[in-house]
């Protein structure tokens, strides 16, 4: 079970601040987050702005990586890229056979070349996703880099 994981539990208790709410309740928070199927992973900042979001039970070697893929989000669109490259660090590094590994290693390319400018480092990102996750999306995405 997911939920009730140690290291599941830690890590929200961390970085974040549940809540579980009630499709059917008077709460207009579904709607206003527009949450129709459970569960509904949600992650927003303390504004109330999301960034990310996931749907569906994981178990836990794939639920941390998607939450903590919800914080580079965060960070990389608050321009705060150097935290950005510490959360996708993690995730390639702790947990490359994730499901979520992939797109972390395109976005760590994206959030080091905003970080430095340099397209070296960018080029070289994208040749290790295109080495390490050949089959993905990601990979494709990339396919123009030359090896």
């Amino acid at each position: 079970m997911t939920y009730p994981n140690t290291a599941v539990v830690d890590f929200i208790n961390k970085y974040f601040v549940p809540l579980q709410v009630n499709l059917q309740s008077d709460s207009n928070l579904p709607a206003r987050h527009r949450v129709f199927w459970t569960p509904t992973i949600v992650i927003l900042d303390t504004d109330g702005i999301e960034y990310y979001r996931f749907y569906g039970f994981l178990p836990p070697d794939e639920f941390i990586p998607q939450l903590q893929f919800g914080l580079a989000r965060m960070a990389l669109e608050k321009q705060n890229f150097r935290q950005a490259i510490i959360e996708l660090n993690g995730i390639v590094d702790k947990h490359p056979k994730s499901d979520i590994a992939p797109e972390a290693q395109y976005w760590l390319a994206v959030s080091e070349y905003k970080s430095t400018h340099n397209v070296d480092i960018l080029l070289g990102a994208w040749r290790k996703l295109k080495k390490d996750y050949p089959n993905s999306i990601w990979a494709k995405k990339v396919s123009f880099v030359k090896d």
